[in-house]
């Protein structure tokens, strides 16, 4: 089987799609990946052992001419690979995948969208429809649309892309060992982060991009920092915001209490430290940074948004404010700073949850394989893959 994505740059759908990778190749399973290459990605696609098939001019804009090389070097790959199944991950790759699997006449074809993009805070609504418009007849190139939770799955019904039964919801596991048996010093590491050892560090670890909300999450933070004054921002990703963030937090005057360290890899010891992990994202899936601070024991403020509330249940397992509202993300910040008793019953709680859910990548890699056997059965293949 193939899976294809956009870009292999860091982030959630990207770990998403390897993890499942990697699962499927441990299950025996044939897998190949094809994408645009990322350098901070590289050696850990080597180091699964999945041949990779680079396609440059994967772009995430709409770009016709990179669009039709990357349709026809992702064409040729399918018709000479003789695959069964083709999965392709996000909107591009989604696009120009489905349709090169259904003119290579592949069997199974399957499509996980990585989020919603039919989200008032995403695109406008001209872009919306016309991003429907494309989206009806790819639907129909799929024979299984996969959401990560039942928001996602809910907006694409909305938009009348597909019918419900093209619709099926798998939720995103996480390697919860990699998060709990950690180690870390967190004076040490805190002060290795530019961070007092006795501050109080509120953590947002997300790519640099429009869809995290980080500009709102400054406007929070300054009320914040104005009731608490030894609280810290720590910003934790790239992407393509780095310089406008920066220019934000001069502009502010906020600078000696932010603290952006780039991509990172050391993520769960990055986490252990925080004292609350913070999401404020416009639209958003299912972000795995709540889930891995959830392990961590660490209390979560987010926005209550997309497929959020199906993982953070407000005043249960953390606090949800309304998206874009700065004021409600402070007041969330705040309550858990001077409560105790609520932080450690929220994290308690929390803890159990991601256990029951989404405790183990395998439990969905085991789904996926549930599902493209009888995809495969229904065309009249048996055997492996």
């Amino acid at each position: 089987m193939l899976h294809v994505i956009t870009r292999l740059t860091p982030g959630g759908a990207v770990e998403v799609a390897l993890n499942l990778c990697s699962g499927l190749k441990d299950r025996g399973f044939q897998v190949e990946l094809a994408g645009a290459p990322d350098p901070r990605t590289a050696k850990t696609v080597r180091k699964m052992g999945i041949p990779f098939h680079p396609i440059p001019e994967f772009r995430r804009e709409v770009s016709p001419l990179y669009d039709l090389w990357a349709f026809l070097r992702l064409f040729r790959l399918i018709k000479d690979g003789g695959y069964q199944i083709v999965h392709t991950h996000t909107s591009k790759a989604g696009i120009l995948g489905r349709l090169a699997a259904r003119l290579a006449h592949v069997p199974v074809i399957v499509h996980t969208p990585h989020g919603s993009i039919f989200r008032p805070t995403f695109f406008g609504l001209p872009k919306r429809w016309f991003f429907a418009l494309i989206e009806r007849p790819a639907a129909l190139w799929a024979d299984k649309i996969i959401a990560m939770c039942q928001s996602e799955a809910n907006d694409y019904l909305n938009y009348r892309i597909a019918p419900k039964e093209k619709y099926i919801v798998i939720h995103s596991g996480i390697n919860p060992d990699r998060f709990r048996q950690v180690q870390v010093n967190v004076a040490k590491k805190r002060q290795e982060l530019g961070l007092p050892e006795d501050s109080f560090v509120i953590g947002i670890i997300a790519r640099l991009s429009p869809q995290k909300g980080h500009f709102e999450a400054l406007e929070a933070f300054q009320k914040v920092h104005k009731e608490i004054p030894d609280a810290f921002l720590l910003i934790v990703g790239e992407g393509e915001l780095k310089e406008a963030i920066q220019q934000r937090v001069t502009s502010m005057g906020i600078e000696d209490r932010v603290v952006m360290t780039g991509y990172r890899k050391d993520i769960p010891e990055i986490t252990r430290i925080l004292d609350i992990s913070f999401n404020p994202s416009l639209w958003d899936a299912s972000p795995r940074s709540i889930l891995e601070a959830m392990v961590c024991g660490v209390p979560v403020v987010a926005t209550a948004v997309d497929g959020i509330p199906e993982m953070v249940a407000d005043g249960e397992t953390g606090l949800l404010a309304p998206v874009r509202d700065t004021e409600a993300m402070a007041h969330c910040i705040l309550r858990l700073r001077r409560d105790e008793k609520l932080r450690k019953r929220l994290t308690v709680k929390a803890g159990k949850r991601v256990q029951e859910l989404f405790d183990s990548p395998s439990q969905t890699v085991e789904q996926m394989v549930q599902l493209y056997l009888k995809l495969l059965s229904e065309k009249g293949f048996s055997g492996g893959v």
